[in-house]
């Protein structure tokens, strides 16, 4: 009998894979809070899944920073420090620095028009300093330039990166935290930069909006 060539169409998930999505499901909605504990027997509990998944999930989050893990003595949702936030916004500043710089020059008419609608959605949104809307449509943004650019090795570097500092971006914001004067600024030079095809430009925008000449102490 011949074996079927034919791949299934959907893999099944791993009891690992399964528990990590649960997981940082429940810390990005706030279901598990910054610094709170992870316990191995209430997380088998709720999972419904035996203690070995759970750990190699706890571990997988504990490498893009979503986790703190000391050896005897804890696990929890990880604690972002407030005065970090400069630094953490600068980080994926550098990333998005890069991504854009590669992106601009290949997008299509229509991926452009696409990210210029985002940014004209955004740019109201600043005026208001509507900061929770600012920062879920800004996400947007950066997952659109993310799906955009066509170096792969780059997507795939700063996707492992990005999940831990939207949490801390998302854990550290305040009334206060952001600067709304750089993003009046550097948003209107992005979208020149993104309309006329300006990969330099879309560049130093980047780094306009992510502080990245702010002092971090």
């Amino acid at each position: 009998m011949p074996v079927p060539t034919t791949p299934s169409k959907e893999s099944r998930k791993t009891l690992r894979e399964v528990a990590e999505e649960k997981i940082r499901a429940a810390i990005f909605d706030g279901t598990l809070e910054p610094g709170e504990a992870l316990n191995d027997a209430a997380l088998q509990g709720w999972l419904g899944v035996s203690r070995t998944p759970i750990r190699e999930a706890l571990n997988d989050l504990a490498r893009v920073g979503l986790v703190e893990m000391v050896p005897q003595r804890y696990t929890r949702v990880a604690r972002p420090r407030p005065e970090d936030r400069t630094a953490i916004l600068q980080t994926l500043g550098a990333l998005m620095g890069g991504v854009v710089r590669i992106t601009v020059p290949d997008l299509t008419a229509p991926q452009r028009e696409t990210i210029l609608a985002a940014l004209d959605n955004l740019m109201p949104l600043v005026q208001a300093q509507d900061a929770l809307t600012h920062g879920q449509r800004g996400w947007e943004l950066v997952d659109l330039f993310i799906d955009f650019c066509p170096n792969h090795i780059l997507v795939r570097a700063t996707r492992e990166t990005i999940d831990s500092l939207a949490f801390q971006l998302a854990a550290t914001r305040t009334d206060s935290s952001t600067d709304w004067e750089s993003l009046r600024e550097g948003y209107p030079e992005l979208r020149a930069a993104v309309a006329h095809d300006d990969a330099v430009a879309a560049e130093l925008a980047i780094e306009h909006v992510f502080r990245l000449s702010a002092p971090t102490r």
